[in-house]
């Protein structure tokens, strides 16, 4: 499966990933600062465990990962779990794993992306990303997006001799019909 836009593609994960994958999720990389940074660092190991992992999950429908591919260039990906499968609510994730690509506004059309297709893929009524008040990228990216705001706890998290806040940014299905007029999608 491919879903092209104008910057970046979404697309399925092959075998030949594999080398790229375990790059981008080297434990030096700078994303890890920002993404669930208060969990701690992860080693080598696990890194390699979530390559392997990655690149092996079934293409289902819909489908729960996809990379993020530019020029060519593998950079990162999109994700979405259950944070309730019995009431049908779905978690997103996204990162632009490769520092040299930040700044592009590829974090933001893939997430349109990502959001149309598994609104048009499922019959789910909402979804929502969950981040702390310290990852600033993803918050903007969100709410360029036109997510909401819908939680926020305050002084949840005591990190990197601060204290952030833990965020939980939504859009429901009827404001996204709206949105995603701005974001054209090609499904492969």
């Amino acid at each position: 499966m491919r879903i092209v836009g104008t910057k970046i593609q979404l697309r399925d994960w092959t075998v030949h990933d594999l080398p790229r994958v375990h790059d981008l999720l080297r434990p030096d990389r700078p994303w890890h600062r920002t993404n669930g940074p208060y969990f701690g660092l992860p080693d080598a190991a696990s890194m390699a465990q979530a390559a392997e992992r990655t690149i092996a999950r079934d293409p289902s429908e819909p489908r729960v990962t996809l990379g993020i591919e530019t020029d060519g260039v593998l950079v990162g990906q999109v994700n979405w779990y259950w944070e309730s499968e019995v009431t049908d609510w779905r978690r997103l994730g996204i990162s632009i794993q490769d520092e040299a690509y930040w700044g592009r506004g590829l974090a933001t059309e893939a997430l349109a992306l990502w959001t149309s297709y598994l609104f048009d893929a499922t019959d789910t009524l909402r979804l929502d990303l969950a981040t702390y008040s310290g990852n600033r990228g993803m918050l903007g990216v969100a709410r360029r997006l036109g997510f909401v705001e819908e939680a926020r706890m305050r002084k949840a998290r005591r990190w990197s001799g601060g204290v952030h806040d833990a965020v939980v940014m939504g859009v429901l299905r009827e404001e996204w019909d709206v949105l995603r007029t701005g974001w054209t999608a090609v499904v492969r």
